[in-house]
């Protein structure tokens, strides 16, 4: 069996990617039991866990230290948040009650084929070597696989100002696919091709214009930017996504500082 349990109190926003001490969640378990590991394993990919967002999708983490406080009570510390492209449900954090499940060897990938990606399909759940009748079973309808495609978010977007007035701005993509080597002077594309839209807007706003391009990098001439701004406002928002296999992915974002 697999080892659930619920949030007892909220997790708040985090960034991914940086061990933090700041959050200590506590999780009460139905089952099962936890463990701390070194730091060493958690790098290595030790102490992995799900907790459903408050975006509704699942943040991927990791924990260094579990301290069973109570019975069946664990405070998780040393957390390693977003992991698995989920930055962006780390960024919205979760609330009490929310489901946590460690991703141990109990849990296995539910086996979709690429024709059943992304369609309404029926799930029976229920114990190991019980029959299917609904004594035993649940039914649920869920559409899966699409995520796991998903392109991550680009990082180190930026922005620097020409001596002709453009704007250039560049990114680094990431890879989900064979992307951990370092063998290399760049990851694997992972995608059928490459290909980017940049969005300019002011915060909270629509954008104003949008960019697809094949390279990590795009121009903002001073000409689109004196068209798009009757008054040159102090800052704008940009937005990149990568283009994949499961269609426009997560955004990365920055903020370009014009005055």
């Amino acid at each position: 069996p697999a080892t659930p349990g619920v949030l007892m109190a909220a997790l708040s926003p985090g960034s991914e990617g940086r061990v933090v001490s700041s959050a200590a969640p506590t999780v009460r378990l139905f089952d099962g039991e936890l463990s701390s590991v070194s730091r060493l394993q958690l790098l290595n990919g030790a102490n992995v866990a799900a907790v459903r967002a408050e975006n509704g999708d699942w943040e991927v983490l990791q924990f260094e230290q579990a301290e069973e406080i109570e019975p069946s009570v664990w405070r998780l510390t040393g957390l390693l948040r977003g992991q698995s492209g989920t930055g962006d449900c780390a960024a919205a954090g979760a609330a009490a009650g929310e489901a946590f499940v460690l991703l141990d060897a109990a849990v296995v990938p539910a086996g979709l084929a690429a024709a059943e990606i992304g369609l309404l399909l029926n799930w029976r759940i229920g114990p190991t070597g019980r029959d299917l009748s609904p004594a035993h079973v649940v039914g649920t309808q869920i559409v899966g696989g699409i995520r796991a495609r998903m392109p991550l978010s680009p990082v180190h977007v930026r922005g620097r100002r020409t001596a002709g007035g453009d704007w250039q701005i560049s990114w680094i993509r990431r890879g989900r696919v064979d992307a951990d080597g370092w063998e290399s002077s760049d990851i694997p594309l992972g995608e059928a091709s490459e290909s980017y839209r940049v969005d300019i807007l002011l915060p909270g706003d629509a954008p104003l214009r949008s960019a697809t391009v094949a390279a990590a990098a795009w121009t903002y001439a001073a000409a689109d930017l004196a068209a798009d701004f009757a008054a040159l406002p102090a800052e704008a928002d940009v937005t990149v996504r990568q283009l994949g296999a499961g269609g426009w992915g997560l955004p990365g974002t920055a903020r370009i500082i014009f005055s």
